[in-house]
């Protein structure tokens, strides 16, 4: 139980060090110190986890594992942004809505949709409230918070993925499993979304304990509570990663169903157990959005969208990297050893599973959607990397019986160290494309103290001091029309309209939303403006932020959801400034902007 418990303490308290280390670190900007550091550092790292494997003492292998795992993250992506306060992207991307998510519940525990006012959130939430609220307690701006957070998601990741290895292997395998499950989600990207890394890693342990729930082999009661608990988990983090968890393990128990192993009954009553875990957890996030949706208007677009990495299948084990050759590796041993392992087959049903989803991703697009399968390719490389384990066990007991057993695990440690190497100094090289330069800080400068007029962003703090000035009110009881999303992802104004239509709640209808905007205007005059933000479905914005245009109109960008078109602008809605020619309406220009406040209107309770 430490492993799950003590586990995570630590790891959270190594990518805390390793992020204000790195940020007190003299790094120049586009200099080579941070590319040395990280393979130096990489190294430190492979020798923590060496001295873990080889230790024969439990009470400093423990530790020794925790802090190595989690230093396998937390120390590349700490150096790789050391000089920025910001995560991987900024607020640039789908970061906006990630930051804007960690804002909202900073300011507030209530449960609430990270843009629109009056309703539950939709995306799974548990992530970000936990991190909001930390930031709260902490007195830590979300904004801010969000570099150190992700980090030490991705090194509690790392710890678990090996707690749950361990329930089913040796302590070494686990470490290696947990190691080789890391480097997976370093090189595919996961560091990107670390709320769904945070499950999706620990599938393929999932997989193998699932196996033996299905054949009541070890402690059922324990083993069913802990799957209850991370498909619950999963299903208020990430459900894309329930729903692939839970087709691995469906697959998994029809296999054993056909071939005898397992029989109808005790199935059944373990299914029941692992539900009953699962489901009050999953229900804190998704009831109150069912009760919201019965009967109501909803547009989803939130599978509409098809990144390069999910149009064409991975196939990592023909890489030239070292993870590649882990990958080959595993697919020899998985492919060779699945009828007679329980490991390699709950590995291999999760890899086919994998490809399996990426064909149904394809088919979906006749539907004129997809299944988000870049989303699977870290688990799927994780499977392959983690067969890996088994053929070196395998190779070693070879060894082992010839008599040579001493310098083949030499051997195999010395590769394994330079596989960590090898991979934790590539982490600058592929996640170069996340540059967070252009940056800001809810100021509206840069991250080194700089700003530019000409930029947009540079507005930032002053369009908040307008706003709160002429509102009177905190940010979260204002519903903002604005055409800089930046500024809701700072600061916990609701927003009109979401600055994304695929993070869109469904329930918000963003079409419908947009065409509201659009015939606000047209209003012939002041009062029909009035009139029609008042009778409008849904709470109307008390201020809007508009670009003001070279002919003086006032401008708010909107978009359209084409897909498969990968192409979503549309042409502005334009609104004459006559139209706010009334006393209901205070302007203030603010650089390139115009701020519009209606007084006398409901705060959002």
């Amino acid at each position: 139980m430490a492993d799950l418990t003590l586990g995570p303490v630590v790891a959270v308290a190594v990518a805390v060090l390793a992020t204000v280390l790195a940020e007190r670190l003299p790094i120049p900007a586009g200099s080579n110190v941070g590319l040395a550091l990280t393979a130096s550092g990489g190294a430190l790292v492979a020798a923590v986890l060496a001295a873990a494997a080889w230790t024969g003492r439990p009470w400093a292998a423990a530790p020794l594992t925790w802090a190595g795992l989690a230093a396998v993250p937390a120390l590349p992506l700490s150096l790789f942004l050391a000089n920025t306060p910001h995560y991987l992207f900024g607020v640039s991307g789908d970061q906006q809505f990630r930051v804007q998510f960690l804002t909202r519940f900073a300011d507030s525990a209530r449960l609430a949709d990270f843009a629109y006012a009056d309703l539950p959130p939709y995306y799974p939430a548990a992530w970000f409230w936990v991190g909001g609220r930390a930031a709260a307690l902490l007195g830590v701006d979300a904004w801010a918070f969000h570099k150190v957070f992700s980090i030490a998601t991705l090194s509690v990741t790392a710890v678990l993925a090996y707690a749950l290895w361990a329930l089913v292997t040796t302590r070494r395998r686990a470490l290696a499993a947990a190691v080789a499950t890391t480097l997976a989600g370093l090189a595919t990207l996961a560091a990107y979304t670390p709320y769904s890394w945070l499950t999706g890693a620990l599938v393929p342990p999932l997989a193998v304990l699932g196996l033996r729930l299905v054949g009541r082999g070890g402690p059922w009661a324990r083993t069913a509570l802990l799957v209850g608990l991370v498909l619950g988990l999963a299903a208020i983090t990430h459900t894309q990663i329930l729903m692939f968890a839970g087709l691995v393990l469906t697959l998994l128990a029809a296999g054993e169903l056909l071939t005898g192993r397992a029989r109808p009954v005790p199935l059944l009553a373990t299914i029941g157990v692992v539900v009953a875990v699962a489901l009050p957890l999953a229900l804190v996030h998704w009831l109150p959005y069912l009760l919201a949706a019965a009967g109501a208007p909803s547009y989803g677009a939130g599978q509409h969208f098809l990144a390069e990495s999910g149009s064409r299948w991975p196939l990592p084990m023909l890489e030239p990297t070292a993870l590649g050759g882990l990958c080959l590796a595993g697919t020899v041993w998985i492919v060779a050893r699945f009828g007679r392992s329980a490991v390699a087959r709950a590995l291999g049903v999760t890899a086919a599973c994998g490809y399996a989803w990426y064909l149904l991703s394809t088919l979906a697009l006749a539907a004129g959607t997809t299944l988000l399968a870049f989303r699977i390719e870290p688990i799927l490389t994780a499977a392959l990397a983690c067969g890996a384990v088994g053929a070196a066990a395998e190779l070693l007991a070879l060894a082992r019986a010839r008599g040579i057993a001493r310098p083949a695990a030499a051997v195999a440690g010395v590769i394994a160290a330079a596989a960590v190497l090898a991979q934790v100094q590539t982490v600058p090289e592929t996640y170069a494309w996340a540059s967070t330069a252009q940056d800001h800080r809810p100021d509206g400068t840069k991250p080194d103290g700089s700003g530019d007029p000409a930029d947009a962003n540079a507005w930032l703090g002053e369009l908040r001091a307008t706003i709160d000035g002429l509102t009177g009110r905190p940010p979260r009881e204002v519903v903002v029309a604005s055409a800089n999303p930046t500024l809701l992802s700072y600061t916990p104004y609701f927003a009109f309209q979401a600055s994304s239509v695929q993070y869109a709640n469904p329930l918000g209808n963003y079409p419908a939303r947009t065409e509201q905007l659009r015939r606000w205007s047209v209003a012939a005059g002041p009062a029909e403006l009035l009139g029609a933000l008042d009778g409008g479905p849904v709470r109307p914005p008390s201020v809007f932020v508009f670009e003001r245009a070279p002919d003086g109109a006032l401008q708010l960008p909107t978009s359209e959801d084409r897909f498969p078109d990968p192409r979503s602008g549309a042409p502005p809605a334009r609104f004459a400034p006559q139209l706010f020619d009334d006393p209901a309406w205070q302007r203030r220009d603010v650089g390139p902007y115009a701020v519009l406040v209606r007084a006398g209107v409901p705060p959002v309770p």
